[in-house]
């Protein structure tokens, strides 16, 4: 039990909060190790014994947020349908334990809900100093590659789906806006692209879709994306424009919606959709506004050419700027700006008219309590989502790090990452096999009511400063000074 001691009844409050706290998680633990060995001795008297054979026993542990429960389980031997002898651990199988490297779901979460956040390393010093619990900076590493991979083998399979014309959402809506943008990262080792323009980085795509905006709470002026889902990755423009539908897909019925409003900065992988019934894109608000700010140095003219562009009026932009070029014909590096502009306007042309002020899209009536606003969330979505985590400081990634973290991260975005981590990660037993564990649990819970030893009484020692009521030397006046602010257990001895 806790030991302690006092220097003149004085004692730190918070030392005292920790030490308890410690000695009951590693109480817990060893009641978790004294459960889970008495389900493995169930397991031995109700298996099929002519099926499984006991072949000994293993020593393991799981890390959870108590500590680490030290236990032995059983391995048996039995032949599989194949016809080939195998190795199980019947009390994995019992009770589902599809653990990462030996870690517990709720540590899992721990990790994930602080990698998100923080960097690795900072993840592992608070996972320490939050639980009883202690990792490196590599297992919270490996964590998040396991659940990155999963969510990517996941994504497969809606694909595939997908493709078979096997995914349908439950969601209804006749309007969708979805949003896509690329965020550049630093790469690093063989992941880091050579060349000036690169400049070593490589682009990971995020897209987010929702079915409009809602009140962020009644009464409020603020306004919310409603029903937002969100993707991300490295991969081609085909590839992506699969995931993305097959996420969009697995949501929503897509059978219902009719207008679909796509908001990008015009790269060729967001057009990917156009030309599909129903589909629609407009060049989004802060891109437009930037290629005016960094192009056109008068800064009445750029607002002025800005107004015109959030009008909608394309053609009188595009006027405009060939007026400025003429006018400032002679100075070639403001010809260059005007005329990289004016391109980039001219290939986006059809996305300057803001999706409302469009003649050809027929809005429908939207649901109650939902509403049909300007587009141009992206910038925040890809900082909220990506950037705060992924570009802070002088990160560089692999492109297995960043993919798995980035799949994390948007799903998060979704509001299905935790239950994405309880389904695949998480210990799932049934009502039957609780009640069976809850009489395990009594049978062992019978050995604390039985009779204890009577165990020898440590006092507290309470004690004076040394030398009180004698004569004081130099010496003793040094020590008494020094036990003055430390207690005897902080003292060493050289």
């Amino acid at each position: 039990m806790l030991e302690i001691s006092l220097n003149e009844n004085e004692i730190n409050f918070k030392d005292l909060e920790v030490e308890i706290y410690k000695l009951v998680c590693e109480e817990a633990c060893k009641i978790m190790a004294q459960i889970l060995m008495k389900i493995d001795d169930m397991l031995l008297e109700k298996r099929d014994k002519k099926e499984y054979r006991c072949k000994g026993k293993k020593h393991t542990n799981v890390k959870t947020i108590m500590g680490t429960v030290e236990f032995d389980k059983r391995i048996y031997g039995h032949i599989n349908s194949e016809g080939k002898k195998e190795y199980v651990y019947l009390l994995d199988e019992y009770l589902k334990m599809d653990t990462i490297g030996h870690i517990s779901t709720n540590l899992i979460e721990k990790v994930v809900e602080n990698v998100t956040e923080i960097s690795y390393r900072e993840a592992a010093k608070n996972i320490e100093s939050l639980t009883n619990q202690s990792i490196s900076h590599t297992t919270a590493w490996n964590i998040i590659q396991k659940i990155g991979e999963k969510i990517a083998e996941l994504e497969k399979q809606d694909i595939k789906l997908f493709k078979e014309n096997k995914l349908r959402g439950e969601k209804e809506t006749k309007m969708l806006f979805q949003e896509m943008d690329g965020l550049w990262l630093s790469m690093q080792g063989k992941d880091r692209p050579k060349g000036k323009k690169s400049r070593g980085k490589k682009e990971i795509k995020l897209a987010v879709a929702y079915d409009g905006w809602v009140k962020r709470s009644p009464g409020s002026n603020e306004y919310i994306t409603h029903n937002k889902i969100a993707c991300a990755g490295f991969a081609s423009s085909k590839e992506f424009k699969e995931l993305v539908d097959a996420t969009i897909a697995k949501e929503y019925n897509i059978d219902e919606i009719e207008i679909k409003i796509i908001n990008g900065d015009g790269a060729s992988w967001i057009k990917e959709s156009l030309g599909e019934e129903g589909v629609y894109f407009q060049l989004d608000p802060f891109h437009k506004s930037q290629a005016v700010i960094r192009n056109v140095e008068n800064k009445k003219d750029a607002r002025k050419l800005m107004k015109m562009l959030d009008e909608g009026k394309a053609e009188e932009s595009l006027e405009y700027i060939a007026k400025l070029m003429i006018e400032q014909k002679d100075d070639e590096k403001q010809m260059k700006k005007l005329e990289k502009l004016y391109n980039y306007l001219v290939a986006n042309k059809e996305g300057i008219k803001p999706y409302q002020k469009r003649e050809e899209i027929k809005i429908p009536e939207a649901p109650e309590g939902i509403e049909y606003k300007h587009l141009g969330t992206m910038e925040n979505n890809i900082f909220d989502t990506l950037a705060s985590r992924m570009n802070a400081g002088k990160m560089s990634w692999t492109e297995k790090g960043a993919n798995n973290l980035a799949k994390i991260l948007a799903l998060k975005t979704s509001g299905k990452l935790y239950s994405v981590v309880e389904t695949y990660f998480n210990v799932i037993i049934s009502k039957e096999k609780l009640t069976e564990i809850k009489e395990e649990i009594k049978l062992s819970a019978a050995d604390v009511n039985k009779k204890q030893k009577k165990a020898k009484t440590y006092r507290i020692q309470r004690g004076g400063m040394p030398f009180e009521g004698c004569a004081m030397t130099n010496s003793r006046k040094a020590i008494r000074e020094i036990l003055r602010y430390k207690c005897l257990s902080e003292l060493k001895v050289i």
